[in-house]
């Protein structure tokens, strides 16, 4: 008689908690993989929702106060030894490793403590931020190191596998699996617009134009491009009105800049909105001006819903934005975002709502684990 073979664990760690990609692809992870293989465990900086949507979907969680974004030595050595005692009790099978610095702290912890699996995923290569170049040679010398201590770096673009095969070491590791996301359910145009318009008063009229981004309020989303972008399409259309949905440390600074453009009547911030996606169908356009991106879920989601998108050309978005599904422009130029906004208003483009394949991705994670 054979001996039932036990539940791998899996212990995913990830820096921060909020809601983000990264956040979306642990949760979408730890929720969806076969209940009678594996046992996940999720690690996190912080206290936020990606903690509480885990615990209410009965997923055991661990809350690891000292690991934040932001460096500081002392504090990386107090995440480093709370990192370290958390595999050390747990005993996985596989880490999961998600975001530079839990990658960085994850990866020497489960080397030590002898995790037989470890694994991570890049949510887009840090060294693509817009930063100085010191910062930026370092960290693809911090990402080429890390690669040095995990079996397997799954990246989610093509973009993002194309500059891995020029990093040492980390291109013959890297393996590309793109996200997908699970069948979503979405509001009627007319609910979505009711709904929302109860969190801000919102014209909604049939002459209003809602521009939609659902993005963290950071410095990688390039929002003040979006601000000025705004300005210059109202010149041509003044029932333009952009709808942001989400928080972030950029809030205060975006909302003084709106201020400053004179468009504090035509740019709203709604805050974070639980399953903002299921309000999709409310904008005419989607808009995402990153400055730095690996591949966005939401841009998954605003496709899925039909809508046309106007985003920028960096990391995997042009890999979504694909099929006549909406414009793509440079980085950091207002005008051609402003120009694809008026473009796309004036020919409308039928998107085709995109059919998922999560089961796809969830199929090749687990077989690499």
């Amino acid at each position: 008689m054979k001996m039932k073979k036990n539940k791998k664990k899996i212990l995913y760690l990830i820096t921060k908690s909020n809601w983000g990609g990264a956040q979306r692809y642990v949760y979408d992870l730890a929720t969806h993989l076969p209940k009678d293989k594996f046992e996940p465990v999720v690690a996190a900086g912080g206290n936020g929702i990606l903690l509480k949507k885990l615990n209410d979907a009965g997923i055991r969680t661990v809350h690891i106060p000292s690991l934040e974004r932001d460096v500081a030595f002392l504090k990386e050595l107090r995440a480093f030894r709370a990192i370290f005692q958390i595999t050390r009790n747990e005993k996985p099978d596989i880490l999961h490793l998600n975001s530079p610095k839990a990658a960085g702290l994850g990866a020497v912890a489960g080397r030590i403590t002898r995790v037989p699996r470890i694994v991570q995923t890049i949510h887009g290569w840090s060294f693509n931020e817009d930063r100085p170049f010191i910062w930026r040679a370092l960290t693809w010398l911090f990402s080429c190191v890390t690669a040095l201590f995990v079996q397997k770096s799954i990246v989610v673009s093509k973009h993002d596998l194309q500059q891995a095969k020029y990093m040492p070491l980390a291109g013959k590791r890297a393996t590309h699996i793109g996200i997908a996301i699970a069948e979503q359910k979405l509001l009627t145009r007319e609910d979505a617009r009711k709904q929302i318009s109860e969190i801000q008063d919102i014209p909604k009229g049939d002459s209003a134009i809602w521009i939609g981004t659902i993005a963290e309020l950071h410095k990688n989303k390039g929002l003040q491009y979006g601000v000025d972008a705004i300005r210059k399409a109202r010149e041509k259309n003044r029932h333009i009105y952009w709808v942001l949905i989400s928080d972030g440390e950029e809030k205060k600074k975006l909302q003084k800049l709106v201020k400053e453009k004179g468009v504090q009547k035509h740019v709203f911030f709604l805050g974070y909105v639980d399953n903002a996606a299921q309000y999709m169908k409310a904008f005419d356009i989607f808009m995402l001006p990153s400055v730095k991106e690996g591949l966005p879920y939401v841009l998954l989601e605003a496709h899925a819903a039909g809508l046309p998108i106007v985003a920028t050309d960096v990391g995997g978005i042009p890999e979504v934005v694909r099929d006549k599904a909406g414009i793509v422009v440079p980085p950091k130029n207002h005008q051609k975002l402003a120009d694809a906004i008026e473009l796309l208003l004036a020919n409308p483009v039928k998107v085709s709502e995109k059919e998922s394949e999560f089961t796809k991705m969830l199929e090749k994670t687990t077989a690499l684990y």
